[in-house]
């Protein structure tokens, strides 16, 4: 029984970090910052952004405080393939070992990492996307936290220099696939079992 106890009470506790059931919404402030981090106003000298700020305004005001799924689709400069592969691959793990460990310490993490084949839908010119990213984040505000971190920023304008163009796609799940708290909960109730 005891043992029993004690997976409750880590799934409990896995359950709540992993949901953040502690967080809320963004404020009208906040989602202001989050459109300047998006959009790269706290980058110098970056390009004429493309992001839509009543989207970000829309994004900010609906936050219900839940978990969400952000889509992105990138497309690579295609003047850079000529180049040392190996500069753009720095680049690459130079960005992962910034934003993978502040989206792991804020409860997210990716889905799905692919390659994209070429699309079946023509014109196709505007889909050749060079790869797919769909990242799990816990909430909007623990997105506003990972965008306006300084580390984040900076690996964000270092990798920016390989990128042609990325569209992003903030969606709510309304059927959700495998759960890496569900995951977690059959994990404990598999060690229950074997220890019983």
């Amino acid at each position: 029984m005891t043992l029993y106890i004690i997976l409750i009470v880590i799934f409990l506790c896995f359950a709540c970090w992993y949901d953040g059931w502690w967080i809320s919404s963004l404020t009208e402030e906040e989602g202001k910052d989050l459109y300047k981090a998006l959009s790269g106003q706290r980058v110098e000298d970056q390009p004429k952004t493309t992001v839509n700020p009543n989207a970000v305004d829309l994004f900010a005001r609906t936050d219900n405080g839940k978990a969400f799924y952000m889509l992105n689709l990138i497309k690579d400069k295609k003047d850079l393939e000529s180049k040392d592969m190996g500069a753009l691959e720095s680049i690459d793990r130079n960005y992962a070992k910034v934003v993978f460990p502040l989206l792991f310490k804020h409860g997210c993490h990716p889905v799905l990492v692919s390659k994209p084949l070429t699309t079946f839908s023509q014109p196709a010119t505007e889909e050749e996307w060079d790869a797919i990213f769909i990242i799990r984040y816990r909430s909007r505000r623990d997105l506003y936290k990972i965008v306006t971190n300084p580390e984040f920023q900076k690996a964000w304008e270092f990798k920016l220099a390989s990128i042609q163009n990325t569209t992003v796609i903030p969606s709510i799940p309304v059927l959700q696939g495998v759960n890496l708290k569900w995951i977690v909960g059959l994990i404990l109730i598999l060690i229950g079992w074997v220890s019983t």
